[in-house]
């Protein structure tokens, strides 16, 4: 038995089948039904068992990954005691500017010899793929009020964002624009991904068919073109105060959207670095 067989049965339970898990670990599917395989003959009882295109553990196999999960959270906690360690954070594109300091400020404080990563997922789905299946201790995503947390997994807030419309300074736009004028201006929104598919949702929901003049995931681009008069462009208020851009205004949107920014991680982590994020976290303001 080895560490390996144990983290590729957590993947195939977290992810429900073993084209799904070897995705996520970015190992071919042969190999990791080997090793799932070799761990049953090693137990001696089956671990995972069909129900139509899914698996799911059986008994024995919910106590194995349950031992499998708290021996990943002891590995971390060794690996912890060295001079120099990696604190792996998953955050979407959208991650407010003012969310990531607060974290690493805290970490920094409760782990001063570690380097935290944060890495780059499009969306809160794979956000919480990666901390269900431990590539990262935590995630940061941002949460409409109706989103839903997965099962398994816990959430600490970690404030609000006002979503607002950046325009040119010379556009007509009121201070406070009603949902139905988005129709009337030329907008610049993202290319691809999470962030455009919720747009899109949304302007399905208002009946809109928005009058898009360039499409980028750049968010400096973004800032760039509405001061250069080309269109406007959605952003956070926090952002759009704390770093105005020349020649762009902050407009209003009626009624205003709120989301919240969470930190996500798993229940049943029994690493003593999450617990401590979590504590100074909920002691800070």
């Amino acid at each position: 038995m080895n560490l390996q067989q144990l983290h590729y049965l957590i993947a195939v339970v977290d992810h429900g089948t073993m084209t799904a898990a070897a995705r996520a670990l970015h190992v071919s599917q042969p190999a990791l039904g080997r090793a799932v395989r070799a761990l049953e003959r090693e137990v001696g009882t089956p671990l995972l068992a069909s129900n139509g295109r899914r698996l799911h553990p059986t008994q024995e196999g919910l106590a194995v990954v349950a031992h499998a999960r708290a021996i990943s959270g002891h590995i971390t906690d060794i690996l912890s005691l060295g001079e120099r360690r990696e604190l792996v954070l998953a955050a979407t594109p959208t991650l407010g500017a003012g969310t990531a300091p607060r974290l690493l400020r805290v970490l920094t404080e409760q782990c001063p010899n570690a380097t935290v990563s944060l890495e780059r997922r499009d969306g809160p789905a794979e956000v919480a793929a990666v901390v269900r299946n431990g590539q990262a201790m935590a995630g940061i995503v941002e949460l409409s009020a109706s989103d839903p947390v997965d099962d398994g997994l816990g959430s600490v807030a970690l404030g609000s964002r006002e979503i607002v419309l950046l325009c040119p300074s010379g556009m007509p736009v009121p201070a406070e624009l009603p949902h139905a004028g988005l129709a009337e201006l030329s907008l610049i929104l993202p290319a691809n991904g999470h962030r455009r598919s919720q747009l899109d949702l949304w302007f399905t929901s208002l009946g809109l068919r928005p009058r898009v003049v360039c499409e980028t995931d750049e968010r400096l681009a973004w800032e760039q073109m509405v001061g250069a008069g080309l269109g406007c462009a959605f952003t956070d208020r926090w952002h759009a105060e704390s770093a105005p851009v020349r020649g762009t205004r902050i407009v209003r949107l009626a009624p205003p959207i709120h989301t919240e920014v969470k930190l996500l991680y798993r229940k049943d982590n029994p690493s003593r670095t999450l617990r401590l994020l979590l504590d100074a976290l909920a002691r800070t303001p």
